[in-house]
């Protein structure tokens, strides 16, 4: 059996699908293909670029509806660990079960289509989570920096989401500019057109993110007093608040610094309270019971 490399010279969807369009076109079978990521085409054991054999005469083809694509796109945007398969290869052989009539593929109840399930669940959760868990840093302004950003934020996902994720952002910050970096990409946003710019080398690293990262002192005091006024200790639950809130994202968030303190304090009978004792030095105002009507 003959062995065919292939180099993502680009780690995207659009890039495998000009790939897996070939394959099936030569009939190359999944097992025949050895998937190399661009980060690996300078590694000393990676194999070199092999040439695909010409298209067969019976070649395959196949027709994937709309949300078919967008399943197999969003699955292809999981990072898989180093025991897991590789992304590319999976998706290759899910179409090409489905080109061999193998509608079942991409069912859940499917060895093939139970993998892409939970990569596509693992990857909308990561959106989630970077819709909940990033906190923009306002900027000063600065002189001879025109085109800075006014709001900077760093995030470390889990899988490639920055596409999936910039919408959120775009609607949520209006007109103004705007940069997401990541330890593989960013997304940057002048508050009229965006775009995501990957490293040419290396990644991202925090070191390049955090000299940009100094809050205004005002606006964080303002921001730690809304967190601790906000935060009810009554209805505080442990497991449920790391289980939706990751503690992986804790140190990136400014409030890191009373999420402890908040939670210890609610251990030690803060659970009758209602309001951070902060509010509740506050003046407030009497109102008045409605009078009992008479009988």
């Amino acid at each position: 059996m003959s062995m065919y490399t292939l180099h993502m010279t680009q780690a995207d969807f659009a890039c495998w699908r000009d790939h897996a369009r070939r394959l099936l076109s030569a009939r190359v079978s999944p097992g025949e293909v050895l998937w190399q990521s661009e980060a690996s085409a300078g590694d000393l054991f990676a194999s070199s670029e092999t040439d695909l054999p010409p298209p067969s005469e019976t070649p395959l083809a196949l027709k994937l509806s709309k949300q078919e694509l967008r399943r197999l796109e969003c699955a292809s945007h999981y990072w898989p660990s180093h025991h897991q398969e590789c992304r590319w290869a999976l998706l290759y052989r899910v179409v090409w079960r489905l080109a061999l009539g193998e509608g079942e593929a991409l069912l859940a109840g499917d060895r093939d289509g139970a993998v892409i399930e939970q990569r596509v669940k693992a990857v909308n959760h990561e959106v989630h989570h970077i819709h909940a868990f990033l906190r923009f840093h306002p900027q000063p302004a600065r002189a001879g920096e025109q085109h800075a950003p006014e709001f900077i934020a760093w995030f470390e996902p889990r899988h490639d989401v920055l596409e999936a994720a910039a919408r959120h952002f775009i609607d949520r910050m209006g007109q103004h500019s705007w940069l997401i970096m990541t330890p593989e990409g960013a997304i940057v946003c002048d508050g009229r057109q965006w775009h995501i710019e990957r490293p040419e080398s290396g990644a991202f690293t925090l070191q390049n993110y955090q000299p940009l990262t100094e809050m205004a002192e005002d606006a964080e005091d303002l921001w730690l007093a809304y967190y601790a006024s906000t935060f009810n200790p009554a209805r505080l639950n442990e497991k449920t608040m790391v289980r939706s809130m990751p503690s992986r994202f804790w140190r990136h968030m400014p409030e890191r610094v009373l999420i402890t303190g908040l939670i210890s304090h609610a251990r030690h009978g803060a659970q009758q309270l209602g309001q951070d004792s902060r509010l509740a030095t506050r003046r407030g105002r009497t109102i008045a019971l409605p009078a009992k009507p008479r009988h």
